[in-house]
């Protein structure tokens, strides 16, 4: 019995010890797996392992890489072709701006079996020997250049669906029913394509088509096809005040027009009268409707100046008037609309005269100086042409640009003017110098700032003295600024006779003072004689009259009331000019020298008004009038 208890422990014990040495020899080939596993992938991606499709087992991470990323850029030589139909349309990579992440890849593959857990990292390790994993390729598209090219497909692949709508013809209206489309599911399209892009393998995509239906039915137009067919179903008539205009059904059928408008969130159409298809109807009548605003003005008496209110107009509202004739059109009968009118404010507000500060004169000058009546003529038309200017603060008064072209067709005549060398001949405007030196003359006496101002080359006596100051057309020119804080009016009246010149605005206290130099007289130069076998014996002809040198200055000083002066001087040089004579051949002549000469003359009055600071310069010399 002890025997058979012995023998039963001991193979009890023979039994163990060969499950033990089992045990340890798996554990031993367990170990002896993981060590020669290791060895052989350390550091390596393993094997089963591959990114988009591409195997990249046994390699390092950097080789892997170098791999991949020369797959990528052969992949991305070759296009991807888009289908619809016959019609086909190739798509690089770039042209999407695609970046894959080649790095991004690897770096998942060689982390399957580094997880850290080592009974996890050894299941995958194992699994990899029998099932492959597959990582696929991530990246990015510009998601611009991505929306271009569904647009660009979409464009020329669209037919999108046709709305049912209306249409007018030869004067009726019906109705058109909608049309469905087929047009390119973008949305599948760019996911899609994105897909595609992120493989290493060109191929086809064949593009999706969706069928689109209309957004507005028949039905939803029956409305306003009802509303369109009382709107032309008789004529319509149009009122302001005493005028009235008919508009027939035809007429009214071609000013028809449709919007579109969302009613319970469907697209619905709305019949009306367009203002626009009615703008030559509008244009024809117009006129009779609108009365033009007129502009606030100035009127004076010499010392004073005020404002002439202005006067409001009124003209045609286009769009309101046309949503009135709709209105009434809508309507079965009392077809009848009011045209609507707004009021349209002038330019110039009497509140915005007002406020110029056009009220009182600063300065005013009168001339006299009859001459031919082409002269005068002459000088009528350039006092129009020069006067009635407002000149705000700062602003610039050009005479040469103010009065214009001096052409018969604005009605200037031949008169004399100086032409040079002393001469005295018909021109175009000539004695407009008249204008221009009065006008001088009221500036300089407002104490307004003189930015040009030119004597005139013959002295001219019925001019006062060193206060002369000629034009040329382009040339020579009285300019002057507006000096003062407030507008001024410039307001001239002549009869060809008499001119004067008033210059309006607001007094700031400004005092002129002037002082007249006298003459300095210079050289007298010989007479010339010219013959002229025209000429009867002993006759002569007087071609210039000649004149003596002189000069002179003039001082104009201005005061303020904070005791600030100003003193500003005006020289005017006239040159010696010899006199010239024709005579008859044989006609004997004598030939004088005189000797320079200087005189004085005695000093003119000394004139004190309100004005400001002027200045001098000088310009080409043309022809003077």
């Amino acid at each position: 019995m002890s025997s058979r208890r012995i023998s039963e422990k001991r193979r009890r014990g023979r039994r163990r010890l060969a499950i033990l040495i089992a045990i340890v020899s798996l554990l031993a080939l367990f170990v002896l797996a993981i060590l020669v596993d290791s060895a052989l992938y350390y550091n390596k991606v393993h094997t089963g392992i591959s990114v988009a499709g591409r195997e990249i087992g046994g390699l390092t991470h950097d080789e892997a890489v170098a791999v991949l990323t020369r797959e990528v850029d052969d992949a991305e030589s070759n296009p991807i072709i888009l289908e619809a139909g016959t019609r086909t349309w190739k798509v690089m990579a770039a042209d999407v701006g695609t970046k894959l992440d080649v790095v991004g890849a690897v770096d998942v593959a060689m982390n399957i079996t580094r997880e850290r857990n080592f009974f996890l990292d050894f299941g995958r390790r194992l699994k990899l020997y029998f099932s492959d994993i597959d990582i696929p390729l991530e990246g990015t598209v510009d998601a611009y250049k991505m929306d271009d090219l569904l647009h660009m497909v979409a464009q020329e692949l669209d037919n999108p669906p046709i709305n049912a709508g209306i249409v007018v013809e030869d004067g009726r209206v019906r109705a058109v029913e909608g049309k469905r489309g087929k047009v390119v599911d973008q949305d599948k399209l760019r996911e899609d394509l994105e897909a595609l892009l992120f493989t290493l393998h060109a191929t086809r995509l064949e593009i999706p088509l969706i069928v689109k239906e209309p957004e507005v039915q028949a039905e939803d137009n029956r409305e306003a096809l009802e509303q369109a067919q009382t709107m032309i179903s008789a004529s319509l008539r149009l009122v302001s005040g005493n005028d009235a205009w008919t508009l027939s059904s035809e007429e009214i059928a071609n000013y028809l027009d449709f919007a579109s408008k969302d009613r319970a969130g469907v697209a619905t159409l709305v019949p009306y009268l367009s203002a626009k298809k009615l703008e030559k109807f509008f244009d024809s009548i117009s006129d009779k409707i609108a009365i033009k605003p007129v502009n606030a003005t100035f009127d004076s008496d010499g010392k004073k100046a005020w404002v002439v209110p202005a006067v409001m107009g009124k003209k045609l509202d286009r769009e309101k008037t046309a949503e009135a004739l709709t209105a009434a059109a809508l309507k079965s009968s009392s077809r009848s609309a009011k045209a609507v009118v707004t009021i349209s404010e002038p330019d110039r507000t009497t509140e915005k005269a007002e406020a110029m500060g056009v009220k009182e004169v600063l300065g005013t000058y009168t001339t006299e100086y009859g001459g031919t009546a082409d002269r005068q003529t002459n000088v009528k038309i350039t006092t129009k042409y020069a006067s009635n200017v407002l000149l705000a603060p700062g602003e610039v008064y050009n005479f040469d640009k103010q009065i214009g072209d001096r052409t018969e067709a604005r009605g200037y005549k031949l008169a004399k003017g100086i032409t040079g060398q002393g001469k005295l001949e018909d021109v175009l405007g000539g004695g407009i110098c008249q204008v221009s030196t009065t006008l001088f003359n009221a500036v300089f006496e407002a104490g307004l700032e003189v930015v040009e101002r030119h004597n005139h080359s013959l002295y001219i006596s019925h001019y006062p003295d060193g206060r002369d100051a000629t034009v040329t057309q382009g040339g020579k020119n009285l300019r002057f600024r507006n000096n003062t804080d407030h507008y001024v009016w410039i307001r001239a009246r002549s009869d060809g006779y008499r001119t004067t010149f008033n210059i309006y605005g607001t007094k700031d206290g400004r005092k002129v003072t002037s002082k007249f130099s006298g003459f300095t007289m210079g050289e007298i130069l010989p007479d010339v004689s010219v013959t002229n076998s025209s000429l009867g014996p002993d006759k002569t002809n007087i071609l210039v009259a000649g004149q003596q040198a002189r000069y002179c200055e003039v001082k104009r000083t201005i005061t303020w009331p904070n005791g600030t002066k100003k003193t500003d001087v005006f020289k005017s040089y006239y040159p010696a000019y010899s006199k010239t004579i024709e005579v008859s051949t044989g006609t004997t002549t004598t030939t004088t020298t005189a000797k320079p000469t200087t005189t004085t003359k005695p000093t003119s009055k000394t004139t004190t008004t309100k004005g400001e600071s002027v200045t001098t310069t000088t310009g080409p010399r043309v022809t003077e009038f």
